[in-house]
């Protein structure tokens, strides 16, 4: 049997040690925008305890794995990589709220509002059991949006959640492969979770489109072929599980972020000629059952029932104008009073309005407010004219605008208002916010530390 010879061991832990540590000349972040395995390693391979934690917990909570091969459903390992993620955030000492204080203050003010609804609740035992979940975002947005601090670490989370939402959309779009290239009646839906339902994958497909779109396009001038063509594969794969997904929702969400980019585009007639044809190619392969269902919205039976809910939820919203009925009270709230077979409200601002009232609506539609904000100011410091230009942080500040309104206008039929939709883009909104004020000072320090010694006045050579 062949055995490596000390030497040529000694030689490949040494090729091994090159690649995870040389610089090549660049910095870490500029050489993890090519997508190359061997710098996202190089990187992942240098980060702290608190990044791998983060970026685990993320996979644990889109993916979940263990829902899929039970062998490995031994321990709750969401619940584990976040509580671990926020000890080890605190430990490192990475929180940083500055760059952020506006939306923080209204996610202060909105978990008040849930927590007030909470004690005056309806049926308090409902919002009390729920606690969790809203829990849960807040140690997301936490450990995301105050944990986060560097641009290297902000690439390497997003190429992972990037990676972890391809293994959704590739699942659409071979299932329709394997389909004859054809779609379903039924649709398809993402994995055992938050998206498991159609509808649910849907939507979460409109938000991830223009995110990673634009995130492509921020990384675009240091790609090879190769990855050039992966990265066109991943937002065909988006595109396709949109399609054969058959949600109305979804359909309408694509759409409405299609338009919404073609108006931004300093390009608008390029643009448009993109999106018509495929808009075209969208509407050859959308399912007829889906085309009939649009074309029968507003008289169908799902359409009229949806009606009856919002119609319901503003009289509940009436009777109870300042905080709800409380959160997470619809269910029993209107089985005891309006159906006792109804279901949720279908629509997150009815949800809303329903279960904090009118304050926590207000409340909620300042946070969306602060988020656009946001993601606003982080263009203006990071534009090629800017403060601080950053190609990549510019455009991802354009893709979640994006994605928040591929989630409005594709959330907007149903109850996802605890779902990790809204919460996530928020998260990922503080961090792009957060590395680019922490670039802007390190170059405003650096500016001050290069300037030329000032030149002594007359008077104090006169002296």
């Amino acid at each position: 049997m062949y055995q490596p010879s000390n030497r040529l061991r000694t030689s490949a832990q040494e090729s091994l040690r090159l690649v995870l540590y040389t610089d090549h000349g660049q910095p870490l972040d500029q050489r993890i925008e090519s997508l190359r395995m061997a710098e996202i390693w190089r990187g992942l391979w240098k980060q702290s305890p608190a990044v791998w934690t983060i970026i685990l917990y993320v996979f644990f909570e889109y993916v979940r794995p263990q829902t899929v091969w039970k062998a490995i459903d031994v321990l709750p390992f969401g619940q584990i990589f976040l509580l671990a993620s926020t000890v080890l955030v605190f430990v490192e000492g990475r929180l940083s709220f500055r760059a952020t204080r506006a939306l923080w203050m209204s996610i202060g003010l909105f978990t008040t509002i849930i927590a007030l609804s909470s004690i005056f609740a309806q049926y308090p035992e409902w919002s009390w059991d729920f606690k969790d979940i809203w829990i849960n975002w807040l140690l997301l947005m936490l450990i995301v949006g105050a944990g986060i601090r560097t641009r290297t670490e902000l690439l390497l989370l997003l190429i992972s959640f990037v990676l972890w939402n391809l293994k959704m959309s590739q699942f659409g779009a071979r299932a329709w492969v394997a389909n004859g290239f054809s779609t379903f009646a039924s649709g398809v839906s993402g994995g055992p979770g938050w998206f498991q339902n159609s509808g649910e994958f849907g939507i979460q497909m409109c938000l991830f489109l223009p995110l990673a779109g634009y995130f492509t396009y921020g990384l675009w001038p240091r790609l090879g072929k190769l990855q050039k063509l992966l990265a066109g594969t991943v937002i065909f794969t988006v595109l396709i599980s949109i399609v054969v997904g058959s949600s109305r929702g979804a359909f309408v969400g694509m759409l409405v972020v299609a338009v919404w980019a073609v108006s931004l585009s300093p390009y608008r007639v390029r643009a448009a000629l993109i999106a018509v044809p495929l808009a075209a190619f969208t509407w050859i392969v959308l399912p007829q059952r889906t085309k009939d269902r649009l074309a029968q919205s507003g008289e169908d039976r799902d359409s009229v029932a949806r009606l009856t809910y919002w119609k319901d939820g503003i009289e509940i919203a009436n009777q109870h104008p300042v905080l709800g009925i409380g959160y997470n009270n619809w269910l029993p709230y209107y089985h005891a009073r309006y159906n006792p077979e109804g279901e949720l409200p279908h629509n997150y601002f009815i949800e809303c309005v329903t279960q904090t009232g009118y304050v926590g609506l207000a409340v909620f539609c300042g946070v969306l407010v602060a988020y656009f904000r946001q993601n606003n100011r982080t263009r203006k410091l990071t534009r090629p004219d800017g403060p601080k230009p950053d190609r990549v942080l510019w455009c991802l500040a354009y893709g979640l605008d994006g994605a928040m309104v591929g989630f409005m206008a594709s959330g907007f039929f149903v109850s996802v208002l605890w779902y990790p939709y809204i919460w996530m883009n928020i998260a990922l909104s503080m961090a792009v916010s957060r590395v680019a004020h922490r670039q802007l000072q390190k170059h405003s320090v650096g500016t001050r530390t290069n300037r030329a010694p000032a030149l002594p006045s007359r008077s104090a050579v006169a002296v």
